[in-house]
């Protein structure tokens, strides 16, 4: 509600209870395929370990989304 988001044809009382059905759950399944290709990228052998990978590309991504919201404003912080 903070970004004005909606949900055409809900009233805000009920977009609220909607979401709350789908958000738990599918953050819940998020975590568990992330344990889940920790668990099996361990097991496999991958270089590094499972966790060491997920770590790396979390922030990989952190750079990618800061880089994108800096070209959004304006802003050349990196430049390529």
């Amino acid at each position: 509600m903070d970004q004005e988001l909606l949900i055409e044809g809900m009233r805000d009382t009920s977009m609220v209870k909607y979401l709350n059905q789908y958000i738990p759950t599918a953050a819940a399944f998020g975590g568990v395929c992330i344990g889940a290709l920790s668990i099996f990228a361990d097991f496999m052998g991958a270089i590094g370990s499972g966790t060491g990978i997920l770590l790396a590309v979390t922030i990989i991504y952190q750079y990618f989304e800061q880089i994108a919201k800096e070209k959004e404003k304006g802003q050349d912080t990196f430049i390529f």
